[in-house]
């Protein structure tokens, strides 16, 4: 069965298509559940909150983090109902691996 995974990386999509063997399809929402707006909104707004926890210039990269714990909380609200979406809309279309621990940030 097909694997949904969740993991954030810099400039990407938090969602990861993997085959049955553990080959990366993709980095994205599944053609079927791109038809469901508030899933993928959200999903983009998760990736660009994401990315703007670090500074990239020619210069200097680097990772500075949260504002504050309240923001954190809300980022890991916004996780948690992303994954809820997916675990919804996929139904057992996938499996769905979440590779998101709020410890590591």
């Amino acid at each position: 069965m097909k694997k949904l995974r969740l993991l954030l990386e810099y400039h990407s999509s938090p969602i990861w298509v993997i085959d049955e063997d553990g080959s990366l399809l993709d980095n994205g929402l599944p053609n079927e559940l791109k038809k469901h707006q508030d899933l993928d909104s959200l999903l983009e707004e998760i990736a660009e909150e994401y990315d703007s926890l670090y500074e990239n210039s020619d210069a200097y990269f680097g990772y500075h983090g949260f504002q504050g714990e309240s923001d954190k909380r809300i980022f890991f609200d916004k996780i948690s109902q992303a994954i809820n979406l997916i675990r919804m809309y996929a139904g057992n279309s996938y499996i769905i691996q979440v590779d998101i621990n709020e410890r590591d940030f």
